[in-house]
């Protein structure tokens, strides 16, 4: 369940980073470069986080726009899939019975998480970033979904770590896509 404060701030996002997109990073031969991700990162939810992933990851400088939205998209996927694992192996420990169905309920949304991150590699090998960047802003939406299910209850920080996470590396996702010319 997609709530309408999520949307609205998912939107607000998505429009933002394309009014900010600099015309002399919107070819998809751009090389990836310190200062290229330095540009990215400052257009991100979340810039510290961004240089941290961007600046560690193999291949991020030798990369160009596509290949670089690719190794993101590979490790949102990544996040996701031991943010899923980590919470389904919390349900049958749940001692608190609301927790249990909550944990339940962001399972299935992490499973549709992956599946938008899926659904995201496939539109940047059709050359479609703009359906990456929708695909990778409803995995966000996910996210937030199951942030919501959790709130005021005691979830275990990790999977609250994991949401964060992703997030992040979604709003990452969202601002290479951009730049990417359709």
């Amino acid at each position: 369940m997609v709530s309408f404060k999520s949307y609205f701030f998912q939107a607000s996002i998505l429009l933002g980073m394309m009014l900010f997109v600099a015309p002399s990073l919107a070819r998809a031969n751009v090389k990836v470069t310190k200062g290229v991700i330095n540009d990215i990162c400052s257009k991100t939810q979340n810039p510290s986080f961004c240089l941290g992933v961007l600046n560690q990851i193999p291949g991020a400088t030798t990369a160009d726009l596509p290949g670089l939205a690719k190794i993101t998209i590979d490790l949102a996927s990544s996040n996701s899939t031991k943010t899923l694992q980590l919470i389904k192996s919390l349900v049958p420990k749940a001692t608190n019975s609301k927790l249990k169905e909550r944990y339940g309920t962001c399972s299935e949304h992490y499973d549709n998480a992956i599946g938008d991150l899926d659904d995201a590699q496939q539109h940047l090998k059709t050359g479609d970033p703009m359906g990456a960047n929708l695909s990778a802003s409803a995995s966000m939406d996910e996210v937030g979904d199951c942030d919501d299910e959790l709130k005021g209850l005691p979830a275990d920080p990790s999977v609250l770590k994991g949401n964060q996470d992703l997030n992040n590396i979604c709003s990452i996702i969202l601002v290479i896509a951009n730049l990417i010319p359709r």
